[in-house]
C-alpha cells in the first residue's frame, strides 16, 4: 500500500473539481456527538441568579457530552478497527472532493484488485460518472 494519509491519486472531474483518492485497509470509527442539550433539561425560564449558577454546569455537560465521551469512544474503538482491518483482505477506496463542499464516495474491494479498481474509479471521475468497477462494491456518497 502507499503512505498513510496521502492520496494515492488526484483527478479532476469535467466541472473542474479536484478529487483525491485514498486507499486504506482500516475503516476508522466515526466521531459521534453526545445527545446532551442543556437548554431542554430545565423548563424554568432563564432569569435571575439561578441561571448564573447553571452556566458552569451547562459548560461541564457540553464538554463531557460533545468532547470527552466521543474522544474516549474513538480512542477505545480505534485499536479494534486497526486489528480488524489488518486481518481483512478488503481494501477501502475513498474519493473525496473538498471544495465547494466536502463529498465522499466509498468503494470496497479486495487487496489484489486495488490497482485496477482505483484506475476505473479515476477514469469514471474524470468522465463525470460514478462507476461500479468490476470487483468492487460501491457503498454510496455522503456530503459533510
Amino acid at each position: 500500500m502507499s503512505r498513510p494519509f496521502r492520496p494515492r491519486r488526484k483527478v479532476t472531474d469535467p466541472s473542474g473539481q479536484e478529487w483525491e483518492l485514498y486507499v486504506s485497509r482500516v475503516a476508522l470509527p466515526e466521531w459521534k456527538d453526545g445527545a446532551y442539550d442543556s437548554w431542554n433539561d430545565d423548563p424554568m425560564p432563564f432569569e435571575g441568579p439561578a441561571f448564573i449558577l447553571e452556566i458552569p454546569l451547562m459548560l461541564v455537560g457540553f464538554v463531557w457530552s460533545s468532547i470527552l465521551v466521543p474522544l474516549l469512544r474513538l480512542i477505545f474503538l480505534t485499536p479494534f478497527a486497526v486489528v480488524r482491518g489488518r486481518r481483512s483482505h478488503a481494501a477501502r477506496i475513498d474519493a473525496i472532493c473538498f471544495f465547494p463542499s466536502q463529498e465522499t464516495r466509498t468503494w470496497t474491494t479486495t487487496l489484489d484488485q486495488v490497482d485496477s479498481v482505483l484506475n476505473q474509479i479515476a477514469l469514471g471521475i474524470e468522465e463525470g460518472k460514478v462507476v461500479q468497477p468490476i470487483g468492487a462494491v460501491y457503498s454510496g456518497s455522503h456530503t459533510d
